[in-house]
């Protein structure tokens, strides 16, 4: 590729000698913070740049600056060439995701000169990245023995909860075994990921890995789709159980299947052989099945709507992932990682009292939730810590639902929004709030206690302050 690159034309001495420079840095490719900066420091040392930023983003994501120099900020990441600027692309896997972008100095003698050493370095950049991609990927999916890597997952996450070291302890059990694992808990604990877990880390990670809602279909197409269509009626491998062979297929909501299709998973499960849909010749199914739910599927054994041998079966292996309102000292620490996660450099951090409400909150979408507002607060907060006024304001209108653990009744929630609309009307003084819904200060401090809006109210006045200053 170098050869490449310096054989386009005639370049210097010491264009020859900065590319070169730049691509011995290719080999530590693992730290890739420190070989972008490398780029950067050479390519600063051979055209002495006002700035530079190397821009990066995936396809949906907004750009974030890798790493930088120099003091000149507006080198944006749509920023095109013109006469003081070169922006360079960068293509890792064939498509532009990221930019290269340099600002010289008035007093640059030789602009070709400088667009060949900037578009060398970013093709060179290219490469690291590609390579990084490549490595980091063989190093998470675990090209060697199945042992225990922490990846990029918050299910792993040391210092976290007791409930979830021993939901750790099940799964890096589980894994590597060919047992049956059942994954229980309410809907955003992280499922789908812990069986993605599951199977990256057991003996069939080199097969598929296949994906099924039950709740999403009806019996009849969940059943061609889970069983496929008999011979001559379509393709003989057009059923998720022969597309799983060799790998994992995983069951989401399986307490969602009607009772006939609960019979047939039994003896896939037992005999490990199942009819098509509308019958046929019985095939032979050679696949790991990972199973979820956020049903009590216990109740409906109970309720008669759920076998009981399919689900002794299913449970060989059960994993209980807690809600997040069971495992308050994780928030923190969850909130810590997705913020660092959706930003790698600079990454905000909370500051004491948004850790209080985070902490405090109710999380009804559990980690899910808790993760789409990080990845928001990541986004939009442009300081290195996050404060109150950052957090938006349903945060402390449910404060005290989430430590009481408790759901208002209908009945309460009416009176909470009215509090609360009347202190937002009386820019959150209680006494004021108090003359216009008839109550006396110990009756709406009473209240404000009840539905703990004690965060709202301070925000709601430090807001208030603001706009009259």
């Amino acid at each position: 590729m170098l050869e490449q690159i310096t054989m386009m034309t005639m370049p210097s001495q010491q264009e020859c000698q900065a590319v070169l420079d730049m691509a011995s840095l290719v080999e530590k490719a693992l730290d890739l913070e420190s070989v972008l900066e490398g780029i950067l420091l050479r390519l600063d040392q051979a055209l002495d740049l006002r700035g530079a930023r190397f821009w990066l983003w995936e396809a949906g994501d907004a750009p974030w600056v890798a790493t930088g120099l120099g003091q000149d900020h507006d080198l944006g990441p749509d920023a095109v060439n013109q006469s003081l600027v070169i922006g360079a692309p960068l293509l890792p896997l064939g498509r532009e995701s990221g930019r290269l972008v340099a600002a010289l100095r008035d007093n640059e003698p030789d602009q070709i000169s400088a667009r060949r050493l900037v578009n060398a370095a970013a093709q060179l950049a290219s490469s690291v990245l590609a390579l990084h991609r490549d490595l980091s990927l063989r190093r998470h999916t675990g090209e060697n023995a199945a042992e225990l890597d922490p990846t990029a997952t918050h299910l792993f996450l040391a210092g976290q909860s007791e409930a979830m070291v021993r939901a750790q302890e099940l799964i890096s059990k589980a894994a590597p075994s060919e047992a049956t694992v059942l994954l229980l808990g309410p809907l955003g604990v992280g499922k789908a990921l812990a069986a993605q877990v599951v199977h990256r880390l057991s003996q069939r990670r080199e097969g598929p890995l296949l994906h099924l809602d039950c709740a999403a279909w009806g019996p009849a197409e969940l059943e061609r789709r889970l069983f496929g269509r008999p011979t001559g009626s379509g393709s003989s491998a057009d059923s998720l159980l022969e597309q799983a062979t060799g790998g994992t297929l995983y069951l989401q909501e399986v307490g969602s299947l009607s009772l006939p299709l609960q019979a047939k998973l039994l003896q896939v499960l037992q005999e490990g052989e199942y009819e098509p849909a509308g019958g046929g010749d019985i095939r032979h199914a050679q696949v790991r099945v990972v199973a979820s739910s956020t049903k009590d599927l216990e109740r409906n054994v109970a309720q008669g709507s759920f076998r009981q041998d399919l689900f002794y079966r299913l449970g060989v292996m059960p994993i209980h992932l807690p809600p997040l309102r069971q495992r308050r000292e994780d928030v923190s620490l969850l909130a810590e990682y997705f913020l660092g996660r959706n930003r790698e450099q600079q990454a905000p951090h909370l500051n004491p009292q948004a850790q209080s409400v985070l902490t405090h909150y109710a999380w009804p979408g559990n980690v899910a939730e808790l993760e789409n507002l990080c990845g928001r607060l990541a986004l939009l907060t442009n300081a290195p810590e996050i404060g109150l006024d950052d957090l938006p304001s349903f945060l402390f209108y449910r404060e005290a639902a989430g430590s009481q653990e408790q759901q208002l009744s209908r009945l309460e929630e009416i009176e909470r929004q009215e509090v609360v609309a009347a202190l937002e009307r009386n820019n959150w003084v209680q006494s004021h709030a108090a003359a216009e819904l008839g109550l006396t200060l110990r009756q709406i401090g009473y209240r404000v206690k009840k539905f703990g809006l004690e965060g709202a109210i301070k925000k709601g006045r430090s807001r208030a302050q603001s706009a009259t200053l």
